[in-house]
Parts: structure tokens; C-alpha cells; sequence
């Protein structure tokens, strides 16, 4: 079966004040537009790919791969600018770190999944471990002994009568 997968880029709004300084800035030999080109390139080239069981970070400068499992909590900050755009900084903190996701929409709603999410594949990995658990089938050295007894009577040394009656104890 085929790894759902979310992709998500931070939004416009995000840079607003980025924006507000570029565009100021283009009577100035054009800075702006030089800026404008280079936060579109930011913000295009930072990918927040929301998997089944991680999350994987990637922008220009680095790239992080969280596994959902590890997740202990999320905090949301937002300025007042964002919560009217609808948008916040995701912190995804494990016990090793803490990964910033910038400028999502609907940052509680997205937390929410990520949340359950991570319960999902804590839960599944829990069932994993407890199949694996199982005890066995026979108790140890059962099939030695029984693998043995099989020996002795196919070389003959026992009975049919005697086989399957010393078989009986170790087949319950």
C-alpha cells in the first residue's frame, strides 16, 4: 500500500513584512525586486511533507525527518497578523529537538491531525510489538523430544503402541 503523504508550503501572508520591505525598497536601484525574487524562492523551496508515520522538513539550507512516534507535544505561536490571517508556527517537539514548521494555514486544525496521527502509529506499533510476543506453540525442547521419539521408532527400537502412548504426553 502506497505512503499517504501531505504536502504543504508556508503561505504568503507569512512574509507580509518581508513583502512591505521589498516593495519599499524597488525605487532603490531595484533592491526590491531582488528581494521579492528571493522570498518567493524561500518559500517555494521549503516543502513540510506530512507522511503516515513521519514528518519530513525540507528547505534549501537543510533537511529533517521526524518520526511521528517521537512527537510529545505541538505549541502554535501567532502574532496578532497571523491569527487574522488564519496562519501560525507549528513547534514539533520530541525528546531530542524541536522542529519549526513556519507559516501554516490552519495551524490547530494541522496540529490536530499530526496529533492523531502520532496516537495512530503509536497504537499500531504497540499491536506490532505485542504479536511478535506471542508465546509459543509448544513448550521448549517439545519438538526435540517429540522429533526423538520419532527416531526411535522409525529405527524400530520402539513399538507402534509405545510411540503413540509417549507421544500422547507431549502433544497436549
Amino acid at each position: 500500500m502506497p505512503r499517504k503523504k501531505i504536502k504543504l508550503h508556508p503561505e504568503k501572508s507569512t512574509y507580509f513584512w518581508q513583502y512591505l520591505f521589498a516593495i519599499l525598497l524597488i525605487p532603490l536601484a531595484g533592491l526590491g525586486f531582488f528581494l521579492l525574487y528571493r522570498i518567493k524562492v524561500k518559500r517555494e523551496q521549503t516543502v513540510y511533507t506530512i507522511y503516515d508515520d513521519s514528518i519530513n522538513v525540507q528547505s534549501k539550507e537543510y533537511s529533517e525527518n521526524i518520526d511521528l512516534v517521537n512527537i510529545s507535544n505541538i505549541t502554535i505561536n501567532q502574532s496578532r497578523l497571523d491569527h487574522k490571517f488564519n496562519i501560525g508556527t507549528l513547534r514539533i517537539h520530541t525528546a531530542s529537538k524541536i522542529v519549526k514548521l513556519e507559516g501554516l494555514k490552519n495551524p490547530n486544525s494541522i496540529t490536530n491531525l499530526i496529533l492523531k496521527a502520532a496516537e495512530a502509529e503509536r497504537a499500531r506499533l504497540a499491536k506490532s510489538k505485542e504479536i511478535k510476543k506471542k508465546e509459543p506453540e509448544a513448550p521448549p525442547g517439545t519438538l526435540d523430544k517429540i522429533d526423538y521419539l520419532t527416531g526411535l521408532w522409525q529405527q524400530g527400537i520402539l513399538s507402534d503402541e509405545d510411540f503413540q502412548k509417549e507421544k500422547k504426553y507431549f502433544e497436549s
